[in-house]
């Protein structure tokens, strides 16, 4: 047992667990040329392919706390003059509109009250009607400060329906909840600070096969938020930059920690923690 003088009880930042503490504090090598990095950080991907119903190879975590993963996905698809439906329920959809507008985008807001959800119905109507020039999609899974678990499910299917790009924050859901890329989820944003139990540090992005080729499309030119630079990383063996192979060795544990308890398992145990805080 390790006892602490203090408790996190934040919703991220969480707490970390003495395996990954330990975990983190290993020994650690070069990462740009240790083979067995190359290995761990690709049974990352695998583990976390499977919980998000991706393909291994569609699969990227880079060093960055998770905002890098918001600003690049609208720095890689959006180019400028682009107008961008941006759903929001909360202070997080809402910064999805000054991303869109500081890459030359246009955002056009489908905004409701911080304490209700999105409904596909208003949405798909939205997206029929004010949006209907719009390319790409922002929505926010789950809003941290609210609590408010939007249905990820049918407000993919309905843009999808649209022809629509959409990219997902779930910096604060990815392996609270049921997630399934494969449900129209073109770039999928994680963060390592939150359910996934580590410090901030690192960012998730599961990226559909439509996105890779909107992104060739797109043509982003900048280098430390460039998805397209991390396609093929493990078969070439080569990073962009350094990884961090403390915090990669701390999500490994965190992954074989919610293997072991078995996602349907980690799903209700988060879902009867929600019901007791309301």
């Amino acid at each position: 047992m390790f006892v602490t003088d203090t408790l996190i009880a934040t919703p991220g930042p969480t707490e970390i667990p003495h395996r990954i503490l330990l975990a983190m504090v290993r020994r650690t090598t070069n990462p740009d040329l240790d083979p067995e990095f190359f290995r761990r950080y690709d049974e990352v991907r695998s583990m976390i392919a499977e919980m998000l119903g991706a393909r291994k190879g569609n699969v990227i975590v880079w060093v960055g706390e998770a905002m890098s993963g918001l600003e690049a996905a609208v720095a890689n698809l959006v180019r400028n003059g682009d107008k961008v439906a941006v759903l929001s329920n909360g202070v997080f959809g809402d910064a999805f509109a000054d991303l869109v507008r500081a890459y030359g985008g246009v955002p056009i807001i489908h905004r409701v009250e911080y304490t209700k959800i999105l409904d596909p119905d208003k949405v798909v109507q939205f997206l029929k009607s004010e949006a209907r020039d719009a390319r790409v999609v922002t929505m926010v899974h789950c809003e941290t400060p609210s609590g408010t678990l939007n249905n990820l499910r049918e407000l993919a299917r309905v843009v999808k329906s649209e022809g629509k790009l959409l990219i997902v924050d779930a910096v604060s859901s990815i392996g609270g909840v049921e997630i399934d890329v494969k449900w129209g989820v073109d770039i999928l944003i994680g963060g390592s600070q939150k359910v996934l139990n580590l410090p901030s540090g690192l960012t998730i992005l599961a990226v559909s096969d439509e996105a890779w080729e909107a992104m060739e499309r797109v043509d982003y030119r900048g280098f430390y938020l460039n998805i397209r630079l991390w396609r093929d990383v493990v078969e070439k063996m080569e990073f962009p930059y350094t990884h961090s192979e403390p915090l990669i060795n701390g999500l490994l544990e965190s992954l074989r920690m919610i293997h072991e308890e078995g996602l349907d398992n980690v799903y209700r145990r988060h879902k009867a923690v929600a019901r007791g805080c309301h």
